[in-house]
């Protein structure tokens, strides 16, 4: 790839106009002063920006994913048992009445109670992550790691450890969800919804839970893709910075 930082310096020394104004200008990317068609600079920097408002974005979607179901205590409403024209309207063979109403209410109340830690899990684990990302594009925004350079090697660790700790926490959230799928209450309350002819309250993954693990491996590639970006950009920062110190010496 073409250094344009580079090429606005070389430019402007082989018009006699001295060095680069800074280093700083040429990795975030703005136009180099009194430089002869270079432009705006494109530099790595550019793509490590854009690759943490991804991992932002990412996270965000697990969060929703999470939270749908999460906060999703649907279930079965006894309207009928209200009398009047609500019997007329949802009783018949599809209702529950009695004791059978009241026990599906019950493990409605006990199903919901019983999925919600997997999901407090992952939405835990995105906001955690999503704040990561907002500060350290944050940093970047104001030119921490130009000014120091080592910021970019602990980002690109964090990165990279965060990168393969998506994958036990995918295989830890679904192996709670599906123990929250093979429980007894699950199943039972499967069964009696299924004894009425309601849909939609199967035992097996649904698409939230499919959404959430795909984002989560789109996490894994984004957040290691981005700890290389860091390393580049590290070297670039630090390469900018041993020109600037001997052009300031040859001064």
């Amino acid at each position: 790839m073409l250094d344009t930082g580079r090429l606005c310096c070389c430019k402007r020394k082989q018009a006699g106009k001295g060095r680069c104004q800074t280093g700083e200008d040429s990795i975030r990317g703005v136009m180099c002063p009194q430089s002869t068609g270079a432009g705006i600079t494109q530099t790595g920097d550019s793509a490590l920006s854009i690759c943490q408002l991804m991992e932002i974005f990412v996270n965000l979607l697990i969060i929703i994913c999470a939270g749908v179901p999460y906060s999703n205590n649907g279930g079965y409403r006894d309207l009928a048992s209200l009398g009047g024209i609500y019997y007329y309207q949802f009783g018949g063979a599809n209702a529950f009445t009695g004791a059978d109403a009241a026990r599906v209410k019950e493990l409605d109340r006990l199903f919901h109670q019983l999925k919600r830690p997997p999901y407090a899990f992952a939405m835990a684990c995105g906001g955690i992550l999503m704040i990561y990302a907002f500060v350290m594009f944050a940093l970047g925004v104001f030119r921490v790691p130009y000014r120091w350079p080592p910021v970019l090697l602990g980002e690109a660790l964090v990165n990279f450890l965060i990168g393969l700790g998506y994958i036990p926490g995918l295989v830890f959230y679904f192996i709670k969800i599906q123990e929250t799928y093979q429980n007894p209450i699950c199943l039972e309350r499967e069964q009696m919804y299924k004894s009425k002819g309601h849909k939609g309250f199967e035992c097996s993954l649904n698409g939230a839970d499919i959404a959430e693990g795909l984002f989560g491996v789109a996490g894994i590639f984004v957040f290691i893709f981005g700890g290389v970006l860091t390393v580049r950009a590290f070297r670039f920062v630090r390469e900018l910075k041993k020109e600037r110190t001997n052009e300031d010496n040859h001064l």
